[in-house]
């Protein structure tokens, strides 16, 4: 990609601005006002294309000086380059410091040694050309930090010759950080929400953007435990009560029809021990159920209707779950700006009402194993 401001438009002479709408002809790089090459319909340099008297780029020189070497792989790129045509460096902010810095690297691996001027005066006699840049050693003694077996340890194998490209993690998914959510500034979601604020950030983003939503597995999973992790005390612990009575519940009503089926199942012959009942002895079954008290039936089914009671709750809570969080944030955020006005408590308490409960999120989770196998493990008995 190549920077086009300040060249003059070869159709009208008006130089280049960096919100012209501009078309580059694809034989000989000239550029044009989109309007202006749609004026003469064809390139104008066409009769000269392929005799090398075409159009050139006025900031184009004939000696290499001129070229921007990309810090990273040492590639050399066209003067109005903006990103580095092997690896994709920006080639307009400053180098980056450190192994990432690998000027020479690329020009050394594929066929020219690095020239002295690439590095610091003093140190060219004792820089390796397949050494450090700048004649660094890597820390510790190692020959190398990515523990290849290629020239300076490097892995044959990757993708950019220099070592693996940086990888930059933003805390806010994206988002500005003063991207105003409900009257509460993206930096100051972050620095509440604090766990996985890369995923809660863009949600709460595009709520209040496009009324999207987005499914929270977590929630649906874990329901009023997630809510509990997340701070939210309050509707956490009422979903955990509402969970773990439907459950006990169930449970109960599961083993005390247990006795029932096996009894109206011994009447009619079945034993699922040693055959699997015939179509004859689940309708005869059938009659039987059908005789029962309405007590023994609701204890029977009702097992399967809490089932589905709950099923229903986790997955309103895994739709709902961003919203009410997303709410839940920016109230308590609020509140905090009201009721700590200095800079340095208003910190603090972002840091300490925000965030998560992990010991809450460990104990919830022996208490829901005890909860499932302690009984099991007391029947056995």
């Amino acid at each position: 990609m190549i920077d086009y401001t300040g060249i003059q438009c070869p159709v009208c002479g008006k130089p280049f601005s960096a919100e012209d709408d501009i078309v580059v002809c694809p034989e000989c790089g000239a550029p044009y006002h989109r309007h202006c090459y749609q004026q003469e319909g064809h390139c104008i340099f066409s009769d000269k294309h392929g005799t090398g008297q075409a159009w050139k780029n006025p900031r184009a020189s004939s000696g290499s000086s001129e070229e921007k070497r990309c810090p990273r792989c040492g590639k050399s790129n066209a003067p109005g380059a903006l990103f580095c045509d092997h690896c994709g460096m920006s080639l307009t902010e400053e180098p980056p410091i450190g192994p990432q810095n690998n000027y020479g690297q690329f020009n050394s691996r594929y066929g020219a040694a690095p020239s002295p001027t690439d590095f610091p005066q003093g140190q060219q006699q004792s820089q390796n050309p397949w050494g450090q840049p700048y004649g660094q050693t890597p820390p510790y003694g190692q020959s190398s930090p990515y523990g290849g077996n290629g020239p300076d340890g490097q892995n044959p194998n990757q993708p950019f010759p220099g070592g693996p490209a940086a990888f930059f993690f933003d805390p806010l998914g994206g988002v500005k950080p003063d991207e105003d959510l409900d009257g509460v500034s993206a930096a100051d979601m972050a620095k509440f929400v604090q766990a996985n604020t890369q995923y809660y950030l863009p949600v709460f983003t595009n709520q209040k953007k496009f009324r999207r939503n987005r499914f929270n597995f977590c929630a649906f999973l874990c329901t009023g435990g997630w809510m509990l992790y997340r701070k939210q005390y309050k509707l956490g612990a009422i979903l955990t009560a509402v969970m773990a009575g439907i459950y006990f519940l169930s449970l109960y009503c599961s083993y005390a029809s247990e006795d029932i089926l096996l009894r109206l199942m011994s009447q009619v012959g079945i034993d699922l021990d040693t055959m699997m009942p015939s179509s004859a002895q689940l309708m005869q079954l059938g009659s039987l159920l059908a005789q029962q008290p309405a007590w023994e039936l609701i204890l029977i089914f009702l097992p399967r209707v809490l089932n589905v009671v709950q099923l229903v709750i986790m997955i309103i809570t895994g739709i709902k779950a961003n919203k009410i969080y997303g709410k839940f944030c920016t109230r308590k955020i609020k509140t905090i700006d009201t009721n700590f006005p200095e800079p340095a408590d208003r910190e603090m308490q972002l840091r300490t009402q925000g965030g998560v409960n992990t010991p809450l999120a460990v104990g919830l989770m022996i208490a829901y194993m005890l909860a499932v196998y302690l009984p099991r493990l007391w029947l056995l008995i």
